[in-house]
């Protein structure tokens, strides 16, 4: 037999290509069509890391959540794979934070939130779920699940599609309607319930330290949920509050308390909520920008006063755009009322959580003091409407018997 005179390796460029390129796909786990029609990787999900990375990463976050329930039981919550997250990101939903960015997406024909955590800010995110998962209220947004298999970390949220903020800063009028009188009191309800719940219901209390209109979600119905737990801490069982390294949270939302001595304690979050109450009631932002007419600067002047009179108090409810009677007036002012108890600057005489729920409910109800009634106030401004000025004009004349230094509007 005549053995053939071809040697056993030979080249030959175009087949020597293919074979290469064959031998790469096989190493990657991957087909040669893959690098033609696969999904194109979010540039903000990194590179994935190893098994033995998101091994550790899950051993880790047991330990937060073991260490934080004390012997209570924690809700379950999924697992996603690096693949999942890959084919659900869809757009950003919020501007992008200092920590984190959240994204819409889509998974198993369900709307989601995509949490995005920045590297090397892992401690906040197993911080994040292991709170999370001790929370079983209506009123704070439910954590689905998370993912490990990326370089950062990401959560899995629900899908609760707006903005608190949006909706009372950035609405745009000729395609979304204000939000009305009853429901912003309803939502200030709600985030007190949620918050409440934080301090006195769960085995530790913990304050959740960056309360702001940016972190309450509403769903179609108005219907609120607390957000973003990433800076929230535990407070140890027989202690009152815990001393941090430095003050956290938003400016303008901030407890200066907290701030000055960095002492967090449940009315940390008391103040913060006051300040969202206040932006409820007035409609206007907690800080200053460049641009904002004086109307826009009311809060923030408010919130920088030691005291306000009872004018003042009122000016700021009649520059929030809103068209309300006499008795949703006179309830806006009691609901003032509370909210400048809550921004005291002596952490000491601001009411627990509990309190201010309760006074808001017996608001909604009608219950109101005697300190909110609209007789005697010499300056007014228009109410939203020139029916809601006639309306207080009409109640101010029959109760005090005169109409003597009620103006038509302030200007």
């Amino acid at each position: 037999m005549r053995l053939s005179s071809r040697p056993f390796f030979f080249f030959n460029q175009r087949y020597l290509f293919c074979s290469s390129s064959a031998i790469c796909f096989v190493s990657l786990g991957m087909r040669p069509f893959d690098l033609l029609f696969k999904k194109k990787r979010h540039p903000i999900l990194g590179r994935r890391q190893g098994e033995e990375g998101w091994l550790e990463d899950g051993a880790r976050l047991l330990r937060e959540v073991i260490s934080s329930c004390d012997g209570r039981g924690c809700y379950p919550i999924q697992m996603f794979s690096a693949k999942e997250i890959e084919q659900a990101i869809g757009q950003p939903f919020q501007r992008e934070r200092w920590f984190y960015v959240n994204y819409e997406g889509t998974h198993e024909d369900r709307q989601i939130i995509i949490k995005v955590y920045r590297r090397g800010n892992r401690e906040l995110a197993f911080n994040e779920i292991a709170t999370v998962t001790q929370i079983k209220h209506a009123n704070v947004a439910k954590l689905l699940g998370c993912c490990f298999e990326m370089e950062q970390p990401i959560l899995i949220y629900e899908k609760v599609p707006f903005i608190l903020s949006n909706r009372l800063f950035e609405a745009n009028p000729s395609s979304s309607s204000q939000i009305s009188w009853e429901h912003r009191l309803r939502i200030a309800i709600e985030i007190a319930y949620a918050i409440t719940y934080l301090h006195i219901g769960t085995s530790r209390p913990i304050v959740h330290r960056n309360i702001k209109s940016a972190n309450i979600l509403l769903d179609e119905h108005y219907k609120s949920k607390l957000f973003d737990f990433s800076l929230s801490i535990r407070i140890p069982l027989g202690e009152t509050h815990v001393e941090t390294d430095i003050a956290a949270g938003t400016r303008g939302y901030i407890d200066p308390a907290c701030f000055r001595t960095s002492f967090v304690s449940e009315k940390t979050d008391v103040y913060s909520y006051g300040v969202v109450l206040l932006e409820l009631l007035s409609g206007k932002k907690p800080s200053v920008n460049r641009g904002m007419t004086n109307n826009d600067r009311l809060l923030h002047e408010f919130l920088n006063k030691e005291s306000t009179e009872k004018e003042e108090r009122l000016e700021l409810i009649l520059h929030n755009g809103l068209s309300m009677d006499v008795r949703q007036v006179e309830q806006a002012m009691a609901c003032v009322e509370v909210a400048v108890g809550c921004i005291s600057i002596n952490p000491d005489k601001r009411p627990a959580m509990k309190e201010v729920t309760q006074q808001l409910e017996q608001i909604e109800r009608g219950e109101l003091p005697l300190s909110s009634s609209l007789l005697r106030v010499q300056q007014l401004a228009t109410v939203g409407s020139s029916e809601g000025v006639s309306q207080i004009r009409t109640r101010y004349e029959s109760e005090s018997g005169s109409s003597e230094g009620f103006p038509l509007s302030l200007q």
